[in-house]
C-alpha cells in the first residue's frame, strides 16, 4: 500500500503507475504478486496547497522563513555537487521549503493531521491482511506519525517502509508530533534513502529510532530534484524496494 507525497493530483489511483513496475520486479525477486493486492492512500483533497488561503495565516508563514533560513545553513555547511556558491545554496533552500510546503500543513495544522492520519487507518482496517506500507516523501511522514499516534493501527502493519523522506528538514514539527526516540508498533521498520535526493533521505537513520534497516544507494549521481521523483522509475530504485518488501513478507 502506497502513501504519496506533496502536491495536488485528482488521480485517486496514482499508485497504480508505481505498483506496475515494482511488481514486476517483486516477481523477478520471487514474490509474484496479484494486481489486487496493491493500493494507496489519498489525501491530496485534505491538504492546503501553497497559494491556498491558510497560508496567510503568521505561523505558517514563521516556519517558512524558519525552514528557508535552516535549508541555506545546512546546504552551505555541505560540500557537495550541488552546494557550490550561495546564490545557488539560496535557491535550492527555496525549492526544498516550497514544494515541500504541504508538509507544514499536515504538521502545524491540528485538522489536517487528523484528517490525514484518519485516512491512513481506514486503509490499514480496510487491509485483506498484514499491511506493508511505503510512504514516499510526505507520506514517510504521515505514515510515522500516524502509526505512532494510534498502536492499534501500527500492529496491523506487517512492515512500514520509509522512502525518500524529507524527516531531515521537518524533524522539529514531528518531534512536536510524535518522540522520535522509539519506533512505531510495526512487524518491521524501514528507511530507503537514494543520494543525491533533495529530501536528504540518508539522515533520517541519525534522528529516529529503531530501525531494523537503512538502505542507501545512488539514485541520481548529479541532479537532486530528479532523484526524489526516480524512485520508481529506475531499475535500481525499484530493485531496493522490491529487496525490502520481500525482507519483510510474511
Amino acid at each position: 500500500m502506497f502513501v504519496h507525497g506533496m502536491g495536488h493530483s485528482d488521480d485517486r489511483y496514482y499508485w497504480k503507475k508505481w505498483a506496475a513496475p515494482l511488481r514486476a520486479e517483486l516477481a523477478v525477486q520471487g514474490l509474484p504478486l496479484e494486481e489486487g493486492q496493491f493500493g494507496g492512500v489519498y489525501y491530496y483533497d485534505l491538504v492546503p496547497g501553497p497559494r491556498d488561503e491558510v497560508w496567510n495565516g503568521e505561523a505558517l508563514q514563521v516556519q517558512l522563513l524558519g525552514l528557508r533560513k535552516r535549508a541555506a545553513e545546512e546546504l552551505g555547511s555541505l560540500r557537495s555537487p550541488f552546494a557550490g556558491g550561495k546564490e545557488a545554496v539560496k535557491k535550492l533552500a527555496e525549492f526544498i521549503v516550497d514544494n515541500f510546503g504541504d508538509i507544514l500543513t499536515y504538521l502545524y495544522l491540528d485538522e489536517t493531521h487528523q484528517a490525514v492520519n484518519g485516512r491512513v487507518y481506514e486503509a490499514v482496517e480496510s487491509s485483506a491482511g498484514p499491511a506493508v506500507l511505503i510512504g514516499y516523501s510526505l507520506g514517510s511522514i504521515v505514515c510515522y506519525c500516524a502509526l505512532k499516534q494510534n498502536q492499534a493501527a501500527a500492529r496491523k502493519v506487517s512492515h512500514l517502509i520509509m522512502l525518500g523522506s524529507p524527516l531531515f528538514w521537518f524533524r522539529q514539527g514531528v518531534a512536536g508530533r510524535v518522540g522520535l526516540e522509539s519506533r512505531p508498533a510495526v512487524g518491521r521498520f524501514a528507511n530507503i534513502a537514494g543520494i543525491l535526493d533533495i529530501a536528504w533521505p540518508q539522515a533520517v537513520s541519525r534522528l529516529v529510532g529503531g530501525l531494523d534497516e537503512n538502505v542507501e544507494f545512488t539514485i541520481n549521481a548529479f541532479d537532486p530534484v530528479k532523484g526524489h521523483m526516480e524512485y520508481f522509475c529506475k531499475k535500481e530504485g525499484l530493485r531496493v524496494i522490491a529487496a525490502e518488501v520481500i525482507k519483510g513478507w510474511s
